[in-house]
């Protein structure tokens, strides 16, 4: 992600690494005036820093999925004013501390976790992914929804439309996958509809308990990588079923 013209320095407080096109950040960060948010640069890398956002999260988790939220609406204000959705992406939180350091380590950490972002490419073509989406009204929805961005309540939309694609068997198709598979639901689902102090609550009340391994919210990245393969292998099932 080389740097093509200069960018601020980061100030004490979060910021959360951005990834993308360069001279689109580049855009982003030129109409930035008077949002109280700040694209800055740490090395080779661009990082938001947003702090009347940020200032008063505690865990790096929280910040992350906070980025993720200030992303999405910033995205959203760009198909208004240039007809487009920029292909900008958060990460995860490092620290700056009071003196304008911080720590390589967790920077290099952020880096690699956009490097190794998502899994394998579906090896189905665009073509049979929207036939089998037309198909499937709750599925299509799902794809749609999974596209807007990385905020903790649209990951949950797209969760809960794939689910509805299943319809009545969801769960028992959760449990299927194996005890694994529904350990990490479970994670997600603390984190994406309860609310705890360790992530960015959608509502004060929740059916789905925090797992007791876990001290932590699932950070957006793994959580869009789980939303991810519901709807991936959906389309794999209603391919299977087709016998197509």
């Amino acid at each position: 992600m080389p740097i093509l013209a200069p960018a601020n320095l980061p100030k004490a407080g979060w910021a959360v690494l951005l990834y993308g096109p360069p001279p689109e950040i580049q855009l982003l960060a030129g109409e930035l005036d008077d949002s109280g948010l700040e694209i800055v640069r740490i090395g080779d890398h661009f990082f938001l820093q947003a702090p009347e956002v940020f200032a008063p999260l505690s865990w790096p988790e929280e910040v992350a999925w906070a980025a993720a939220a200030v992303l999405q609406q910033l995205n959203t204000a760009a198909r208004l004013r240039y007809a487009v959705r920029l292909p900008i992406h958060s990460g995860a939180a490092i620290l700056v501390n009071r003196e304008g350091f911080w720590d390589q380590d967790d920077v290099d950490r952020a880096v690699a976790e956009v490097c190794g972002d998502g899994t394998r490419p579906l090896q189905i073509s665009l073509g049979r992914i929207r036939r089998a989406a037309r198909q499937r009204p709750h599925l299509a929805r799902a794809l749609d929804l999974f596209a807007l961005g990385s905020a903790a309540w649209n990951l949950r939309q797209a969760f809960d439309e794939a689910l509805r694609d299943l319809g009545p068997q969801a769960e028992a198709w959760i449990a299927a996958r194996g005890r694994a598979a529904a350990e990490e639901c479970a994670w997600f689902r603390a984190t994406v509809y309860g609310s705890t102090p360790r992530r960015p609550g959608l509502s004060r009340r929740s059916r789905f308990p925090w797992p007791r391994k876990q001290t932590r919210a699932m950070p957006p990245l793994a959580a869009k990588t789980f939303v991810r393969s519901f709807p991936e292998q959906l389309i794999l099932l209603r391919f299977k079923e087709s016998g197509s």
